[in-house]
This record gives C-alpha cells, structure tokens and sequence, in this order.
C-alpha cells in the first residue's frame, strides 16, 4: 500500500540502464517451493495456538504487561488519576497527540525516504537509486515487465505492478509511531513523580485478555495460511514454468474461476471467525482439563521458549517464501483474496491510497510479529514471581494466584509480586512446569531467531541487489554468449566442449555455495553440542543432591537436542548435493563415465559414505540418562573423596550423561579445511585446469595445505594452533567435569593445553581421568608438536632472503674482502720490504720474519676464501659458457674448417680436371 499524487505521475528511470533482471539464489529458491510454502504456514498456525495455550501466563490474574505499546496507550488513552492535576493531565493529552503526529511525520517523510531509496522492498524494485532520474508522464503504465531467471535456468516473464511509488509506507507508519509515542513518554517519565509515571501495566489481567488473543492469533493465522495459498494459486506462470506444474489441475478447473475462489475465501473466513468466536473457548478448557491431569506431560520453560521462538523464526520465514522478496512487487493477474481486484484505491483530491494484495499479506505478518514476540518476552526468562505466580515444590507444575486482592496487596512495581506463603491463597493449575534452571537452558530460542535474522537481512541484501541489475547486465551478457555460439563458425565439437566447460565453472560455482551452507550447519552443530553438555553440567551441579521428575520433556539440553538434530538434516541432504555435484564435475572433466553414479562409483561411494556417518553422528533427542564408569586409579585400604573403595582399590566413580558422545561431532571440523581450500585462491576450475597440465592432484587437500602454507604461513600456522588448542581444551573440560577437579573450567583447561603444546610443563594441573589424559595426550602432546613443526618452519623460513638481498649481501661481502685484500697485499708489500732493508743492514730479523709469514698467511687466506655469488645469472652464464659452450663451438669451428679444406679441395681438382680436358681438346684439334 502506498501514498502517492495521481497528477501528474513521475517515473524513476534509471541512470545507465533500464534493463531490469531477477535471479533468485540457491537457497532462496530451495524454501520457496510451494510445498514447503503450505508446510510452513500449517505449522506456524498450529504452532502458534498450541503456544498461546501452554502458556501459563494466560491464566494469571496478574495485570497485562505490554512493552512499547502498552505505554503509548497509556500515555494516550490513561483516564486521569487522583494524584493527577488539570496542568498535568492536560500536558500529558497534548504531549500524547503531538508525539503520535510528529511520530506519523517522522515515519512518513524521514524513515520511509531513506528505506525507499536503499531497499526494493519499498519501492517494487524500480526506484532504488539515491539520486534518479525523473521524468513526466501523461499516460503512465501501472504495470513493468521483468525478464527472470530461476535455479534451473528457466527464464519467465512477469508483470509488475509499479503504480505506487511509496510502497509499505502505512506500514513504516504502523510499526515506527508507537515506538515514538513510548520514546516521548519515557522522556516524559523524566518529570513525572513516581506516582504519575506512565507504565506499560494495562488495566486488566492476563486470564480476561487471553481467549481474545488466542482468537486473534487464531484467525491472523488462518487468514495467513489462506492468503499463501491464493497467492500460489493464482501464481500460474510461476507454478508452471518454475515448479513442474505444482497443482496444475486444481488451478485450472477451481482456482481459475474467480466466483469458486471468492466464495471459498468468504466461507473459510466466516468459519474460522465463528469457530474462534464459539468453538475455541470449549476447546480451549477441553485442552486445559485433559492435560492439568498428568503434569509429567506439561511443558518445562526451556521448551515454551524453544516454541515461542520458533513461531518469531517462521513469522520471517514467510516473509522470506514470497517469491516476490524482497521486493514484494505484486505481480499482474493475482488479486486480493476475497476479491476481484489486484489493487484498492480510496482517492482523496490529488492524492489516493491504494493497497496492493502482497502489502495486505505482509500486513498480516507485520500485525503477528510484534504479538509474537511479546508472547516470546514473556516465556524467556520467565519466572513465576513477575506474574503473581509460583511452582509447587514436589511436581514443579505453575499455579497461578486467583485472589486479584491479594496480588494487589503484594504487588511491589511492575512485574514485581511478594509471593511468600501461598499456602492458604486460592490458586489455579496451570500449563506449565518451572524448574529454575540456568538461562543457558532456553538460549536455543536466541539462536534459532538470530540464525532467522541473519538469514532474513542477507538474503534482502543479496536478493535486492540480484533484482535491480547495474550496467554490466548479467542476464544480457548470458544472451549475447548464446547468440554469439550460434552464430560462430566454431565446429559442433568444439561449440559442446566450450558449453562442457562454461558448465563445469557453474558447477565449481555451485559446489563452493553448498560447502559454505555444510560448513555452517556443520560448525552450528557442533558447538550447539558443546552448549549442550555445558547445560547439563550447570542444571546437574544447581540441583546437586535435590531430585526432579526427570523424563523426555525435563531433561537439560533436550531444546539443543532437537536443533543440532534439524541442522543435521539439513547438513545430510547437502552433503548429498555436494556429493552430486562433485559427480557431475567429475564426468565433465571426463574422468570417470557418463553412466557413473554415487553408488557405482567406488571411491566416490565410500567418501560419501564416511562423510554421511561422521556428519549424521548425533545423540537423538529425548534419548536422555547417564553412564557410569568405575575408573580404577591405585590400591589401597583408604580412599580419598572424591574416590571409592572397591575390590581393594579406589575408583573415580564417572558419571557422563548420554550427551558426551556427541564429542563425535569433533570430526566435523574436516570442514575447515574445505572452507579454507574455498577461499584461498588455490580453488577452481582454472586450478584444477592448470594442475591436470602439470600432472598436479589439486584436490589434494594436502596439496592444497602445502600451498596455503607456502604462501600464507602466518594464517596457517594460526589457524592450526587456535583450532588443535581449543577443541583439546573443551574435550578435557568436557570429559573432567564428572569429578570435582579444576580442568571442569574452559580457562583453566585452556591454560594446561598451551603448557603443553609449548612443551614446558609447570605441572601446577593435570588431567585425572582417563578420557582427559587420552585427549591431552593426542591434542597437547601430538598436535603441539606438528604446531611447534610449524613454528620451526616458519621461523627458519623467515631467515631465508630474497635475491635482490642476496645481491646487497653480496656486494656487502666483496667490497669489504676487496678491502681487507688490498690491505694485506700492502702490508705483505710493507713486510718484505723492511725485511730486506734489515737484512742488507745486518740487523735481527725475527720481527721482520715473523710480520713477513703473517701477511702472507692473510693473502693466502683471502684468496683461498673469495667473495663468490652463487646465484648471480651473470657468473652463471660465464661459467656455462667457458666449460660447455665455448668447447662446443671450437668443435663446430673445426668441423667447419675441415668441410671447408675438403670442398677447396674438391674444387682445386675439379678446375685441374677441366684443364686438362681443355688441353686434350686443343691438342686432338691440331
């Protein structure tokens, strides 16, 4: 929907170029297949009314808490109070509407420009330049075609709507302005006593706003999943060409007349509204009684938050299916749900305001986020104090006060209640269990919703610059570089190997993309494990010797469980991607047959499959217990805590939780050395072209290790030495923390790993359990080895100079021997010259003897040890060519010469031979 003057209407046009390209990614095109598009919607809408639920928040007669909204409504709506004055309550009024306006501004004319220039999203991707060119139309067209391009390479042609020039404008203005008016109140607050502070408390509780927000969530996310599927539905051009036909039948024999779509719509909608109307409130109670009966079931806080956060994850990722994202153009021939109409006007003079189908849809998501993720606020960090609640101490479950009396008497701020003793207070059993376990428990819920965020602005990033091309012209390019093929004189042969070629560099392309996507869910994996059993360890040692009903859905780290699970998956079917695609390179580059295949292929079937096993290692979720290990250490009659006596020993009694052998997972870190090879320059098609010239393997990674470290040995050392010490200092804490001992701490495992890897050995801390020692042993021992290998190498190879250093050096060297020559030749000189004067005078020589020998051993030192430059070119080719070719060429000289003396004499006899015959011939005439 956008604000916009009707008359006259100005086109943004372009500065080079006004051709105009989409090309989704691999990733993006892989979550918007329409399948996966239902999937999402049924689970956010079953999810989220399974939340709303279990929420034991929504029996709590505690007052609303509404962050942001709650205190612009009160600063808006709040009646006046008794401690309030005329001057206070009427500033407030005015305060409260001039921030709303000036908040409307500010959205309107600051926030939205700038998001307009910058993204595509506002813009329906033609108006994306800061300072573009403009120009008057009279009759301007409501609708552009874009020329696309999918994974597959199936080209498509849209029309896009390009009637609004302020697209989500009302938008922008909905989700900025009550974070203004909540701004303006805190400012506000500032001069406010205490008791007139605008709070964000609303006057009513949880247990009366909650059936209306399970309603409301209830009919938002039907109407969601609905419109999706219209949307799809209607999508043929798309559904076709892109997606093999999805739903080819349904669409052209229902979904094609628009009376069966609009009164569906209408039916559907009626129903749902009734059924959240009448039906919810009995299903709801229904749900509450038939679970309040077995609290073994109900839900601990680390889950409510894991569901809570993964309903905010699939808000984005709706958002991120529209095959229209970033833009969210709506595209010519999908109407409104409901309606026969693509667009709705409501013109006011000059101006209108029109809503387009894909800005209603986006609405809807916009409206649930925020309700979303207060429903997620609330279950983060939750405890039962801030709600006017508490847990029982032998089941755990959440009873809620029903006595509003009482929770006002006890009320002591905002989410704040002084609940003590509960024993004679009325209370209400609630959906939920709290244990009060560390935070780290619920951290899952942050990673999945910051994994969501960093996918949603990369792939806006990326995507929104995919779809405004610049001069260069990508798809343009590509359509030049087939017409140029066939128009060529090149030879049918040789036109299928440049393609073969052009094809293998995609593929490289392509194989680089899925081992990033690896490497990622790889690395996620692994250190979720390690978050992992860093909880378990935590919960285990807060509830040392107290019990808890310990099932499936109690036990620690099961939320990290279930996600390193779903990144293993996804890592499985990539890895089975890459193993394809590393296939089809293969056969392009001919060196195994066309018909080869995964599993007929030996080495690539057993690659593959070590591959599969070392990457699909995991502990599944609600596998939960702990082994016990008796680990012998000496005999003797008497046992120190924290060992036991046994068989006339003493034991460390090891108790791990099944989790530990997710250190498995260590072997996933292989992946480095891939991301490494990917990004060093030593990777690609060209590599691999060049190394099958020269004989060279270049998928070697030892290949590829020799080079990196040739040309990069500071990066290679360092990557080797953080990634050999880390993963040992957590393997040692890790298998440590059974036993009360100072290596359980990350730091302090960390501090004996580089002791030992530096081979120095303080002995200040040890490891005492086997598994540690085994660990200290392979990592501090061996990999502190290969590191200080490393060290010495490139040490001694920073000692080696360069040629222009060795020149300097050289000159260096000679001049001062050329000195010290010509020094002991002049003093030799000196020597036997007095020498001599003294023996023709008759006088003692020994001095003059002595001095003499020494200046001649100096000569003959100096010369024996001249000043030579081994790898001077010039010398080099002296001497090659004094030894090999100047007696090669006197060779060739002398031959030359005999040939010569030969062919005189050749001629020498020839020229007798015709004087004779002259002779003979003037004789035998006379």
């Amino acid at each position: 929907m956008g604000w916009w003057s009707v008359n006259p209407w100005v086109l943004r046009l372009r500065g080079k170029t006004t051709y105009v390209e989409r090309q989704e990614t691999r990733t993006g095109s892989s979550i918007r297949q329409p399948t996966t598009r239902v999937f999402t919607a049924g689970l956010l809408l079953l999810l989220n009314v399974f939340v709303h639920h279990v929420n034991p928040i929504a029996l709590s007669h505690a007052p609303v808490y509404l962050p942001v909204y709650g205190t612009a409504y009160n600063f808006l709506f709040r009646p006046e109070m008794t401690q309030d004055t005329s001057a206070t309550y009427m500033t407030r009024v005015i305060l409260a509407m001039l921030s709303t306006l000036f908040g409307f501004i500010i959205a309107r004319f600051v926030i939205f420009p700038r998001l307009h220039r910058s993204l595509t999203m506002f813009s329906a991707g033609h108006e994306s330049f800061w300072y573009p060119n403009q120009k008057e139309i009279s009759n301007p067209q409501a609708y552009r075609n874009v020329q696309a391009t999918a994974n597959n390479g199936k080209p498509y042609s849209q029309e896009i709507y390009i009637g609004s020039s302020s697209q989500g404008s009302w938008a922008v203005v909905f989700v900025f302005t009550p974070f203004f008016v909540a701004l303006c109140a805190a400012i506000f607050n500032l001069f406010l006593p205490s008791e007139l502070e605008i709070t964000a408390t609303l006057d009513i509780m949880y247990i009366q706003v909650y059936p209306a927000i399970r309603a409301i969530t209830l009919v938002l996310n039907a109407l969601m999943f609905f419109t999706v599927l219209d949307s799809m539905f209607q999508d043929s051009n798309r559904c076709d060409n892109l997606y093999n036909g999805w739903m080819h039948t349904f669409r052209k024999y229902v979904w094609k007349h628009q009376v069966l779509r609009i009164g569906i719509f209408w039916i559907y909608l009626g129903g749902v509204i009734a059924f959240a109307a009448v039906g919810l409130p009995s299903f709801s109670q229904w749900y509450i009684d038939a679970l309040s009966t077995s609290p073994s079931s109900l839900l601990m806080e680390s889950w409510r938050s894991f569901l809570s956060g993964i309903v905010v994850v699939l808000d984005l990722i709706i958002l991120m299916q529209d095959w229209d994202f970033p833009t969210l153009a709506t595209v010519k021939g999908i109407y409104i749900p409901g309606l026969h109409t693509e667009t709705l006007a409501i013109k006011c003079s000059r101006h209108q305001l029109v809503f387009t189908g894909k800005w209603l849809i986006t609405s809807l998501v916009l409206c649930m986020i925020p309700l979303d993720m207060w429903v997620f606020c609330q279950q983060f960090g939750y405890e039962p104090k801030k709600y006017g609640q508490f847990a029982s101490p032998t089941t755990y479950q959440i009873f809620s006060i029903a006595d509003s009396a009482f929770l006002q008497e006890s009320m002591c701020g905002s989410q704040c209640f002084r609940v003590e003793n509960t024993t004679d207070v009325p209370a209400i059993a609630t959906m939920g269990r709290y244990f009060g376990w560390p935070l780290i428990d619920q951290m899952p819920a942050i990673y999945v919703i910051l994994i969501a965020l960093f996918l949603f602005f990369r792939m806006v990033r990326t995507e929104d610059s995919r779809y405004v091309v610049s001069s260069k012209m990508q798809g343009f390019k590509a359509k030049n570089y087939e017409l140029q093929m066939e128009s060529s004189s090149l030879t049918e042969h040789a036109n299928h190997a440049l393609k073969q070629l052009a094809s293998i560099k995609h593929y490289y392309s392509l194989r680089k993309h899925v081992d990033s996507i690896c490497i990622t869910f790889a690395m996620l994996g692994l250190i979720l494990m390690l978050f992992q059993l860093h909880t378990i360890w935590e919960v285990s040692v807060a509830f040392r010797g107290q019990t808890y009903p310990q099932n499936s859905l109690s036990a620690p780290g099961q939320t990290h469980s279930l996600l390193i699970s779903l990144t293993t998956i996804i890592l499985g079917s990539q890895l089975l991607t890459r193993t394809n695609l590393t296939l089809e390179i293969s056969k392009l580059r001919h060196k195994i047959p066309e018909c080869a295949t995964i599993w007929r292929h030996p080495t690539l079937r057993l690659t593959f499959l070590i591959e599969l096993i070392v990457n699909l290692w995991i502990v599944p979720p609600f596998i939960t217990g702990f082994v016990v290990i008796d680990e012998f250490q000496f005999y003797s009659t008497k046992c120190d805590d924290p060992m036991i006596f046994k068989d006339g020993g003493c034991y460390y009694s090891l108790r791990y939780p099944i989790e530990t052998l997710g250190l498995v997972l260590f072997l996933r870190l292989y992946w480095i050395i891939r991301l490494v090879r990917n990004h060093s320059g030593f990777y690609g098609q060209r590599v691999d072209f060049l190394g099958s010239l020269h004989n060279v393997t270049t998928d070697s990674p030892l290949w590829h290790f020799r080079a990196i470290f040739h040309h990069r040995p500071v990066f290679a050392f360092v990557s080797c030495t953080l990634l050999i010490w880390l993963s040992t200092a957590v393997g040692v804490s890790v298998m440590e923390r059974s036993i009360p001992s100072a290596l359980d701490s990350d730091l302090t495992a960390s501090w004996l790993i580089v002791v030992t890897m530096a081979t120095v050995g303080y002995g200040d801390y040890y490891a005492r359990t086997r598994g540690g020692r085994v660990i200290t042993v392979m990592g501090g021992i061996i990999g502190g080895t290969i590191v200080i290998s490393m060290l010495t190498s490139l040490f001694m190879g920073s000692l080696q100079t360069t040629f222009g250093e060795e020149r300097v050096l050289y000159v260096v060297r000679y001049k001062r021997w050329q000195r010290a020559r010509l020094d002991a030749s002049v003093n030799l000189i000196a020597s036997a010259w007095k020498y001599h004067k003294l023996k023709r005078e008759g006088k003692d020589l020994d001095r003059a003897n002595r001095a003499l020998f020494k200046y001649m051993q100096q000569v003959r030192e100096l010369r024996l040890g001249a000043v030579a430059n081994g790898d001077d070119v010039v010398d080099k080719v002296c001497e090659w060519q004094a030894q090999a070719l100047t007696p090669l060429l006197d060779t060739k000289n002398i031959k030359r010469n005999q040939a010569l003396d030969e062919l005189e004499a050749k001629v020498r006899r020839v020229t007798q031979l015709v004087h004779t015959i002259d002779s003979l011939v003037q004789s035998s005439k006379a």
